[in-house]
């Protein structure tokens, strides 16, 4: 009799491309860095062609949120400018996000 276990059996280690995947559904909810952050999609109904865009924020009432330059393959990119035009930029590693319902 064998010992190895059916693929079904084991859990599997979540991809980077799953990751992806989840975060850019709207309202998607993640923890990184020790903070709660939620993912808020505007799409645009005009007969203009454009993209979707994404913002990804504290999960607080008053929270600050950054704008997402891409979803990469090793992590998301995010951008914001301040007061005085000067750009910051950050990236959330996908090996670093947890996912939370």
């Amino acid at each position: 009799m064998s010992d190895n276990k059916s693929p079904n059996s084991e859990s599997k280690p979540v991809t980077n491309a799953a990751i992806k995947a989840a975060l850019m559904i709207d309202g998607a909810r993640f923890e990184c860095y020790g903070h709660k952050f939620k993912v808020r999609k505007t799409e645009f109904t005009s007969s203009h062609d454009m993209d979707s865009l994404y913002a990804i924020g504290r999960d607080e009432v008053f929270g600050g949120s950054m704008n997402v330059n891409k979803f990469g393959p090793t992590c998301v990119t995010v951008y914001s400018y301040d007061m005085l035009g000067n750009k910051t930029t950050g990236k959330f590693p996908y090996k670093l996000i947890m996912l939370v319902d």
